[in-house]
């Protein structure tokens, strides 16, 4: 018979193994808020990717407008509340806070006073 204070070690070790390997499998997803940030390109759906229609954005629409680059995955806004915390809402549309045009996409630019990043005309 397993003593009691065995068995529940053998459990603690056990429970601490789980959340060890759930932590490193976690870690090892993107954060679909700003996967594809810098990489429009990454062709996962997540916000900041290229697309075509809403059908190509896993959680949000797709930005058709010129500030969007013709298709952008992102999140309709009223104000800056209705956008995940590194996104500020414009033109009714959530875009990635920026200081300068390094904190962009290749070809963004951080504008409207170095606050987001939008595509270049």
């Amino acid at each position: 018979m397993t003593r009691p204070m065995a068995r529940l070690s053998n459990t603690l070790l056990a429970l601490a193994s789980l959340l060890l390997i759930g932590g490193l499998l976690g870690g090892a997803c993107a954060d679909p808020y700003s996967a594809c940030r810098l990489d429009p390109l990454c062709a996962s759906g997540g916000v900041g990717a290229s697309c075509a229609s809403d059908r190509d954005c896993f959680d949000g629409v797709c930005c058709e407008s010129d500030n969007c680059g013709g298709g952008m995955c992102t999140f309709a806004c009223d104000d800056d509340r209705d956008c995940p915390p590194e996104m500020l809402c414009e033109h009714s549309t959530c875009f990635f806070i920026c200081s300068d045009d390094r904190d962009c996409a290749v070809g963004q630019s951080c504008e409207h006073g170095n606050t987001i990043c939008e595509w270049e005309d």
